[in-house]
């Protein structure tokens, strides 16, 4: 009698729900209609002096991105600001973008603790790494003190070594070359650069440009590709449907041989540490916080699996090795279609460190070549990077709203013609003491500023001097280079669609 009295009651209650339902369905959604309306409202209101095109219904300015490649996604971002000014807002359905290139608007996000989460997108990246790169709030915080130190400067003086080094290889792998046809110089940059991290961040000598083991630099393109290919296309953001591609499979294919590299440096750098004289147990304090990038990793994380510390390690080997590949290639390239500016850079690497070892003092005494590379990454950087506001935020004369993202159009600054006399144009004199002195401090930003600027900017620019002056006091360079009809691939970096094309003779 009981259970039936009970079972009554359920079927009561039961009843009850499902009569009510449709009037909690309508509830729930009056409420979420009343508070998205009135954020829309607050939003409107914030952003009312920031122009930017008209918007339909609900989609807002997404019709105007269906479809696009990763090139016309960067052409209407240009063009929205030669419309509308430096500052652009644009709604991607009920998401606010803001594109900002100008450097006062720049300077108040970049230099501020609220702006260094990197915006959702960003996820997609995580094919490769859960690492520095992608990491936001408390997380990328651990990760970035614990990689501050091992940029200091006594280990960079140290890593001068595996940079002569390693550029006297590849000057003696160019001999190939000498007096034959065009070639991509961009495949011995890419070897070379990758023999310089794992000699010095990883404490490995790889020798790739000996042994050839993995083409790196190809496996990092086609992934990054296709990882963009997810940016632009509204129906692979899903994780769920873009997993039964043959894009999924094939960034597979790109992803595994990245991470059995960075696998086998990690085995290989174990295995020496174990090896290493333990100096009975006394390791200096200072030296501790001073170790190379790898060991502070197996330190600080030797909890984690093999597979897990590759998987929280491969985005530092890309960023390492990938954007110095890009820029040196460039330089050589333009070297050898400025035959002017090449004879400066070769007198002046001639004058300063003959044919002996550079040093941090040699280094530092050459300008030009540091001006040429400087207006390489002008031209070439990374075009854009966007970050995520975690609060309203004050940049002057607007404040932006929580959860914005915000477009960083290094590109579009880069190329202002308020700051640059040759915007298009490849002309070191932009670096020049007088003209930088005239410019905006975040009006050139290849490293980015601020919290989350790039850690290796100093290591980055030491590199890739050692190894352009290596090869320009060996080699005469020619190049057909010509930037008015080159074609380009946005990577991480614009990149020569065709490669890096240059001819050797010796000097």
């Amino acid at each position: 009698m009981a259970a039936k009295l009970t079972a009554k009651w359920i079927t009561g209650i039961e009843e009850r729900f499902v009569m009510l339902l449709p009037y909690l369905i309508m509830f729930v959604a009056v409420g979420f209609v009343t508070w998205y309306m009135r954020r829309m409202q607050r939003i409107s209101a914030m952003i009312s002096k920031i122009p930017g095109p008209p918007t339909l219904p609900i989609i807002g300015n997404a019709h105007s991105f269906f479809g696009l490649d990763m090139e016309g996604y960067n052409n209407i971002q240009l063009e929205l600001m030669n419309k509308y000014g430096a500052t652009v807002r644009v709604w991607l359905g009920p998401f606010l973008w803001v594109n900002l290139a100008e450097p006062r608007h720049i300077e108040a996000i970049l230099s501020s603790e609220y702006g260094t989460n990197k915006d959702p997108t960003y996820r997609f990246f995580k094919a490769h790494s859960d690492g520095i790169f992608v990491a936001n709030g408390n997380r990328w915080r651990k990760l970035r003190k614990m990689v501050n130190p091992t940029f200091h400067q006594k280990l960079l003086e140290n890593f001068l070594t595996t940079f002569n080094e390693q550029s006297e290889v590849m000057v003696q792998r160019l001999e190939e070359q000498v007096g034959k046809p065009t070639f991509d110089i961009g495949d011995y940059t890419a070897k070379c650069t990758l023999d310089f991290l794992c000699g010095t961040l990883m404490g490995v000598k790889s020798k790739e440009q000996i042994d050839n083991r993995c083409d790196f630099a190809k496996n990092v393109v086609g992934s990054v590709t296709i990882i963009k290919k997810r940016f632009y296309t509204l129906h692979y953001q899903s994780d769920w449907i873009f997993s039964f591609t043959n894009w999924s499979r094939q960034l597979n294919a790109f992803v595994k041989p990245l991470h059995d590299f960075a696998k086998q440096v990690i085995l290989e750098r174990i295995s020496i540490k174990q090896a290493e004289d333990p100096k009975d147990g006394l390791v200096d304090e200072l030296e501790k916080k001073r170790s190379i990038y790898l060991d502070t990793i197996l330190e600080q994380f030797k909890h984690m699996s093999i597979d897990e510390l590759t998987y929280l390690t491969t985005d530092t080997f890309i960023a390492g090795a990938d954007t110095t590949r890009v820029a040196t290639a460039y330089a050589f390239a333009l070297l050898g279609a400025y035959p002017d500016i090449q004879e400066k850079v070769y007198q002046e690497v001639v004058d300063v460190v003959g044919d002996g070892e550079f040093t941090i003092h040699k280094l530092a005494t050459l300008p030009y070549l540091e001006m040429v590379l400087k207006e390489v990454l002008r031209l070439f950087s990374v075009p854009v990077i966007v970050r995520q506001l975690e609060r309203d935020h004050d940049i002057g004369d607007l404040v932006l709203p929580s959860g914005t993202s915000i477009q960083i159009c290094f590109y579009a600054v880069h190329r202002d013609t308020r700051f640059w006399k040759k915007p298009e144009e490849f002309y070191p004199d932009h670096f020049l003491p007088e003209q930088v002195a005239k410019r905006p401090k975040y009006s050139y930003l290849p490293f980015g500023y601020g919290p989350r600027n790039c850690p290796g900017h100093a290591y980055a620019m030491l590199s890739m001097k050692t190894m352009v002056g290596s090869v320009i006091r060996k080699y005469k360079i020619t190049s057909d280079l010509n930037l008015e009809n080159a074609e380009y691939n946005n990577i991480f970096m614009l990149e020569l669609t065709n490669g890096y094309p240059v001819q050797l003779t010796k000097r």
